[in-house]
């Protein structure tokens, strides 16, 4: 993997502030990392090059082992990706509730102002959803809280139909079988025929588990 001198200034200029939180730098990922009990926190970077600007993308989010050790055997994942996949996921901007947000730099001072910023957030919000998100209990309720709806905290709303029903059987959530139903439904309508038959296989396996 090669990074641009731009890259390697940025993460030079966050890795101090990551690391008094307890967050260590995943260069490979392009990610700042902390493990948890059951899993990780992560903010992650896309940054992009066009014609004397860079452009930065910030994401930040949380694994359940629980939930992706069970999800992965029934996603069409690659095998790659599923030992870093996170169970929920969402951008600076959407957060926010900014549509389409990415920061941009141009200049050196630009690209200060922009670190000073995104500390900020994670101090003032950012680290208090990821410590909060990284609970079993909060997990089932950002994945299932509005079945009907789309859940922001996923890109992927066929992979949050899989989450979302395990994190409900891991809580003993009452409205298990509803969320399951309303899943189905969605998959019927926007799934392929195969995610469709993984799904009620892990339907069909989440009746006879017992996480305990």
């Amino acid at each position: 993997m090669i990074l641009s001198k731009f890259e390697v200034k940025f993460y030079q200029q966050l890795e101090e502030f990551f690391q008094i939180h307890d967050f260590n730098l995943h260069l490979e990922h392009k990610q700042f990392r902390k493990a948890t009990q059951n899993g990780f926190q992560n903010v992650i970077f896309s940054i992009s090059e066009t014609q004397k600007e860079y452009w930065i993308e910030v994401n930040f989010g949380v694994r359940c082992e629980f939930i992706e050790q069970l999800a992965q055997q029934f996603m069409h994942n690659t095998r790659g990706n599923r030992s870093t996949a996170n169970t929920l996921v969402i951008s600076f901007g959407k957060f926010q509730n900014l549509k389409y947000f990415r920061f941009k730099v141009t200049d050196e001072e630009e690209l200060d102002k922009i670190i000073d910023e995104i500390k900020v957030f994670f101090d003032n919000r950012g680290f208090l959803f990821l410590q909060e998100a990284a609970c079993l209990d909060k997990i089932d309720d950002l994945l299932n809280d509005m079945p009907t709806k789309p859940c922001r905290y996923l890109y992927n709303q066929v992979h949050r139909c899989f989450k979302g029903v395990i994190a409900a059987k891991l809580t003993d959530n009452h409205s298990f079988t509803t969320i399951t139903n309303i899943y189905r439904h969605f998959l019927l309508k926007n799934g392929s025929d195969e995610e469709l038959l993984n799904y009620e296989r892990l339907v069909s396996f989440l009746h006879f588990y017992n996480p305990n």
